[in-house]
This record gives C-alpha cells, structure tokens and sequence, in this order.
C-alpha cells in the first residue's frame, strides 16, 4: 500500500515537471528511499484526566489515563487514535491529534451523562457513588505490531459494577486493525475448539467435564470465540470473553494465551507474517 502511494506520488511530480527540460533526480531517489523505511517505533506519552460531579448528595467520578501515541507511522498512529476514541464512545470530532481536547470532550460527557441518566436514578443513600475510568497501555510492539491494552470499569447502581477488558493489535505497515479475519475461514470451528481447551486449563484450571458448573451457555456442545478482537502479544495470542459472555459475573472474565506454535496452522499468510512465520519450501 505504501509503495503504490509513493508510487503514486512521482508520478505526478514528474507530470508537473513535463514540461522542463530538466529533473532533479534527487528528488525521485528521495521518494523513493522512503517505501523502503522500516516502521517507526510508535512513541507515546501518558496523559490523564478526572474530574467529579455531585447532585442529590451523590458524587460521580471520571478518571481516563492513556499511552497516546505521538509519533510513528502516520496510518499507525492515526487508527490506534481513531480506536481510543471509538471505545470511548466515538462522539469527539475534533483533532485527533490533540489529546488533551479529546479526553477533556469525553471525561465531560461521562459527567453529563451522571447528572443526566445516573445520579437521579440512584437511591439516595449516605456515602453512595459512581465512577467509570478508561486505561490504555501500549501494551507490545515489533517491527511489524504494535498492541494496545484497554480497560474500562465502572459503577452506575445496582449491585455491582462493571469491567471490560481487550487489546488491539495494529499492523505497523499501514495500521490494519487486526480481527479474525487473520484467521483462515474454514479453521475457525477448530480454532474456537482450541480456544475452549485452554480456557478450561488456563483460567479455569478445570477440564471440560466441569463445563455445565462453569458457564451459563445454554447449549454447552457449541462454543463462540469471544466477540472481542484476539491480540498479539510477546507470549502468543490472547483471546478475551467479557463479563457474562460465556460466564457468570463472578467468573471475571476468562481469557487464554495460544502460543504461536499452536495459533500457526489457523492463520493466514498476513497473520504468519506478522509474526515472522513462514513456511520454507521442501526441496
């Protein structure tokens, strides 16, 4: 993608510059070079906001922390933007580049929203309140990924409060997000098989014949990959099922590792190559 829109680009230099009789090939070799650059590191720096709010006696608090990212390939670095403010409710339109206004736009409609939908419908009870917070971590980065972590918790009443948890992987050549699409198509009851064994043995510490006792699924024969986006990390690839998804509330949110030894057979040659992972030709 990156070479056809150099490409691209001196083409046109060299249509505007037709008709002179000279060109400065310095230019083009310049141009050029650039398709051959390795993916900058993403550099990133933390920013924090929060603030609170108070009706009727009860206090709302707002807290949002995040890695941001400031510099590094620029389709990179504007999808991984774009992805913070999409899981923070997808309502800023100004200048993604400017964090400080976006998370200042965010932790004042979460302030909004207590005063508006929260607050009044909490019962007025000495000590009460409610928060939500946003945290994002970048979390691991190759040459070739880079992935977020993000987490969002909170109380609103009830009897309990909330937690969301999942990660981002972005291809760092042009910023793809990554999502089971890297996954071939005709593996994914497999895939889903596999995601189930590890499940059981590395969050449940169980194996399937507890399985009725453990899940709350109503047809236990079938098992859904989680609906959160599977993320690279150092250690393989983390799959992440949320609060109730496959679980009751008091289970967390049960989450495993595939190693990439094991995830291999299931990729595609785009997820191989985000890991390095290449078949060698027999002779």
């Amino acid at each position: 993608m990156r070479k056809n829109l150099f490409a691209v680009i001196i083409l046109c230099a060299i249509a505007l510059t037709g008709c002179k009789t000279k060109f400065d090939t310095r230019a083009l070799d310049a141009l050029t070079s650039l398709s051959q650059i390795t993916p900058a590191d993403i550099k990133t720096r933390t920013v924090s906001v929060a603030d609170s709010v108070e009706q009727n006696h009860i206090k709302g608090t707002v807290k949002i922390e995040i890695d941001f990212p400031e510099s590094g390939n620029f389709f990179v670095v504007n999808n991984i933007r774009e992805w913070m403010s999409e899981q923070m409710g997808g309502t800023y339109e100004g200048n993604l580049e400017n964090v400080q206004k976006m998370l200042e736009h965010y932790k004042s409609e979460t302030l909004k929203d207590f005063q508006k939908n929260i607050i009044p419908d909490m019962p007025a009870i000495d000590d009460i309140s409610c928060y939500k917070e946003h945290y994002f971590a970048k979390s691991d980065e190759t040459d070739r990924y880079v992935t977020y972590f993000y987490s969002q918790e909170g109380y609103a009443g009830g009897a309990h409060g909330w937690h969301v948890a999942s990660g981002q992987t972005f291809r760092k050549s042009d910023g793809r997000r990554i999502d089971y699409d890297i996954f071939r198509e005709e593996s994914r009851d497999e895939l889903a098989e596999l995601v189930k064994d590890n499940i059981f043995t590395q969050y449940f510490e169980s194996d399937k014949s507890d399985m009725e006792n453990l899940l709350t699924m109503e047809n236990n024969d079938f098992f859904p990959l989680p609906v959160s986006a599977p993320y690279f990390t150092a250690d393989g690839v983390v799959f992440t099922y949320q609060q109730y998804e496959i679980a009751a509330y008091a289970a967390g949110l049960p989450s495993c590792v595939i190693t990439y030894d094991l995830i291999e057979p299931f990729l595609t040659q785009a997820g191989r190559e985000l890991v390095n992972i290449t078949h060698v030709a027999e002779n």
